[in-house]
């Protein structure tokens, strides 16, 4: 769900302002028997993205929040709330190096789990910073985007940190309007891979990747605000150790 105006987010070329905001409605099938030590039952997830350029540069921010809605599931509440915040910097818009930028972002959340008694038990999601440059190539149009950040990442806490032997992270991002020449069709999504310390002090790589197809829908009935579409999160040693496949339905509501 995330990032998805990223694409279009750290496009500073342009001394004009743009700005823009969407809401997405998924549901998510759930990963049970699909992976190692990630099982899940189906949820709802809301997502909340804003996104703006000013002559400093640019802002993208995104909130998540998860819901339980599996009638077996203890929680019958908000479990998850994680957001992001990235801000870009670009002063040299007329210079050959126009496309390059500085970016600093910054990680963080909040969680509910079952603990091993049966009952629940919050947990945070650590703070992460991270800082490196980000590199933006677009047409002319802006319709076709595809931005590459390579990012210095601290995690806080004991098992992170200073201690980690890679603390970098990286980070493609994509978007293409009218994909395979359909009119209204719009492939789009992220990958990151990055390393960290798990709960057992091990180094490893972990790898997550949302591509998303939205149809704009809206288009047919003068109302081009609505979309359709589907995201498919693919994760490896994220949140667990393992493949983890969540295949999801959803609409997006845009504000223009």
């Amino acid at each position: 769900m995330k990032k998805t105006f990223l694409v279009i987010g750290f496009v500073l070329c342009s001394l004009g302002s743009w700005a823009g905001t969407n809401i997405q409605l998924f549901y998510d099938f759930g990963s049970l028997n699909t992976a190692c030590k990630n099982e899940r039952s189906n949820r709802v997830t809301t997502t909340v993205e804003l996104f703006y350029t000013d002559p400093w540069g640019s802002t993208f921010a995104f909130i998540d929040m998860d819901y339980a809605i599996h009638p077996n599931d203890p929680k019958n509440t908000v479990f998850l709330a994680y957001g992001e915040i990235a801000r870009c910097l670009n002063f040299w818009h007329q210079s050959p190096a126009k496309d390059l930028s500085v970016q600093v972002e910054y990680n963080g959340g909040l969680g509910l789990g079952r603990a091993d008694t049966g009952g629940m038990i919050g947990y945070g999601i650590n703070h992460a910073g991270l800082v490196g440059l980000n590199y933006c190539l677009h047409t002319a149009d802006y319709k076709n985007i595809f931005n590459l950040e390579l990012l210095y990442k601290y995690i806080a806490g004991s098992n992170n940190g200073f201690k980690n032997k890679a603390p970098l992270q990286f980070t493609f991002v994509w978007g293409c309007d009218d994909f395979c020449l359909a009119p209204g069709l719009r492939f789009s999504g992220f990958l990151d891979i990055w390393g960290e310390r798990d709960f057992q002090d091990k180094q490893s790589w972990v790898l997550l990747t949302e591509p998303q197809l939205w149809y704009n829908v809206g288009r047919w009935f003068k109302c081009p605000n609505l979309n359709i579409g589907t995201e498919i999160e693919l994760s490896y040693n994220f949140t667990g150790s393992g493949f983890m496949c969540n295949p999801c339905l959803g609409i997006k509501w845009t504000f223009d």
